[in-house]
């Protein structure tokens, strides 16, 4: 396998409380996960072949606690990219190209994959604010959380250990929603955080 590497700007919502208690081996908040997570790669390399400005985005739904698996899930390729593009993407998304979470996920917990879906994935987020879709099948609006006086907050959650990232600022996903197949939920105000994240085959290095 190809060794590859990327630096990206990650967003991610699920339907869990504000902080998500999975980021700290906690119980989930409905016993159960539905969550997912758009990159927007800045720079990148998978082999020989650039990843610069794709984007790609995964969704997974566990009947129970995430670490207890059975889970379905789909990756998603945004159409700007070319065909070795794509490949490497879907490759690396499903876990098949290493990744920690990504290999966790693909190989481990998740039992069921839905073909790959090649949609336009919309990413438009300045400073924990805006919106993000994958066109037919999901859609966010993330704002920065809030005191009920108004007070706007700026919470980090800083886990140097962590596998998805390693520092981000926690969001309020006012709603968020997804429809495929099975893969179904509708939210408002749940938990959201965007990141500067950097993987290689390795899992997250930063």
């Amino acid at each position: 396998m190809h060794a590859w590497s990327f630096e990206a700007d990650y967003f991610t919502a699920c339907n869990c409380d504000w902080g998500c208690p999975c980021n700290f081996n906690a119980k989930s908040s409905e016993g159960r996960c539905m969550g997912w997570g758009v990159w927007s790669i800045s720079s990148g390399k998978f082999g020989d072949t650039s990843l610069d400005g794709t984007r790609f985005a995964l969704y997974y739904s566990f009947p129970g606690e995430v670490a207890d698996g059975q889970g379905a899930a789909c990756a998603y390729v945004d159409t700007g990219a070319n065909k070795d593009q794509r490949r490497a993407l879907e490759l690396i998304g499903t876990g098949k190209a290493g990744g920690g979470i990504f290999a966790l996920f693909g190989d481990v917990l998740v039992n069921n994959w839905l073909a790959t879906k090649f949609v336009p994935i919309l990413v438009e987020i300045d400073d924990g604010v805006g919106k993000v879709r994958v066109e037919g099948h999901g859609e966010a609006e993330t704002e920065l959380l809030g005191y009920p006086d108004g007070t706007v907050i700026r919470p980090v959650e800083e886990l140097p250990h962590g596998i998805e990232f390693k520092r981000a600022l926690m969001t309020n996903s006012k709603r968020w929603w997804w429809r495929d197949d099975d893969l179904l939920a509708s939210y408002r105000n749940k938990y959201g955080a965007v990141a500067k994240v950097k993987f290689t085959q390795d899992g997250c290095v930063g």
